[in-house]
């Protein structure tokens, strides 16, 4: 299951980052960021949550791969008030999905398990020809005020049991 595989993320604070580049230490699976063109301020939450909440897409630099050369897709998110970031919303809407078996990990501030965003990606996914095989969710507790994202040492284990439960690691 190892063959094909990338971890694609987007990470405002680096918290999903820190997931994104624990997956990738464990597996050694390509590894790509998306990133918005214009950088987004830390700490202008309510400007943030705004644009996840009208469902707006960011623009976002170019990316310097092409997904068709991978069968599975670990996807990075943030929820933010309850939705999807902007910039995951663009990649969403222009990525090709097809024939892609897809995992989302999910970093959140609070313990709720985001199973609408979980569907609404879901949906977009499979819209494109996709299939989302399973997601993981990981609490942060980030604080505007100092924009510190988790520490590696915050998800290795939900990582790890995570990874091995759908088969990307061996006993």
């Amino acid at each position: 299951m190892k063959n094909r595989s990338l971890i694609v993320y987007y990470s405002w604070v680096g918290n999903t980052e820190v997931v994104a580049k624990e997956i990738h230490r464990l597996t050694k699976f390509d590894i790509q960021k998306i990133e918005e063109k214009k950088t987004r301020k830390l700490g202008k939450v309510a400007g943030a949550a705004m644009g996840a909440v009208f469902g707006l897409k960011s623009s976002l630099k170019p990316m310097d791969f092409a997904m068709e050369g991978y069968e599975n897709i670990f996807l990075g998110v943030q929820v933010w008030a309850g939705k999807t970031a902007p910039a995951v919303n663009k990649f969403l809407k222009e990525a090709s999905f097809e024939d892609k078996k897809v995992w989302l990990f999910i970093t959140k501030a609070d313990e709720k398990i985001p199973q609408q965003v979980i569907d609404s990606i879901t949906q977009r996914i499979e819209k494109k020809g996709g299939s989302v095989f399973d997601s993981m969710a990981i609490t942060t507790k980030w604080d505007p005020k100092t924009n510190i994202p988790i520490e590696p040492e915050d998800v290795q284990e939900a990582t790890h049991e995570w990874l091995q439960k759908e088969g990307f690691l061996e006993e």
